[in-house]
């Protein structure tokens, strides 16, 4: 496998720590180096956070600027913030569904037109809608593991006993449909 650089972003709250960690636990389970950061400094719930995953890396856990291969988008705004981190030939996978923090409101369109204008593969859903629709906005981080899967070196089955081995039982199941809904 050739190295791999991800960078999971958005709010606290959204499941974005939870989400490195299966990539992370489903690398080594593979027997690949993995090295990861998170930078989530006060953000309990609601300020940035940001997530670096380094599969078959052998620098730093996190990844520097213009070196990302997959950065998967959580919340609009914060994926615009991290776009510098995109190597030019990299992939953003964006939630279209913007949180609002504190009455804090941003132009949604303009957001969106930053998005288009700089990232060739710009991958663009309504990622909370779905989840929701599964059973839990809970969910979302499994759902868009599921869909950026098909980016990621990693095998389908690896992320499964990934998450087997993190998401407590009692939950495991709504994150297992929402993980399957896009590898149908």
């Amino acid at each position: 496998m050739k190295k791999f650089d991800i960078l999971i972003c958005g709010v606290g709250g959204q499941g974005i720590i939870l989400c490195s960690d299966i990539i992370g636990n489903a690398g080594v389970l593979e027997g690949v180096p993995v090295k990861g950061s998170e930078i989530h400094g006060m953000a309990q719930r609601g300020g940035s956070v940001e997530a670096h995953v380094r599969l078959n890396c052998n620098f730093g856990p996190k990844i520097p600027t213009g070196y990302a291969d997959l950065i998967m988008g959580f919340e609009p705004l914060e994926t615009v913030r991290c776009l510098n981190f995109l190597n030019p030939k990299g992939i953003v996978v964006v939630n279209s569904s913007p949180i609002h923090l504190l009455g804090d409101k941003y132009d949604y369109e303009e957001i969106i037109g930053i998005l288009k204008s700089n990232v060739k593969n710009l991958y663009i859903e309504n990622f909370t809608s779905i989840a929701q629709n599964i059973g839990s906005i809970k969910v979302l981080n499994t759902l868009m593991l599921g869909f950026s899967l098909r980016f990621i070196p990693l095998k389908k089955e690896s992320i499964y006993a990934s998450m087997k081995n993190l998401i407590p039982d009692k939950i495991l199941d709504v994150n297992l449909k929402a993980f399957n809904y896009f590898l149908k």
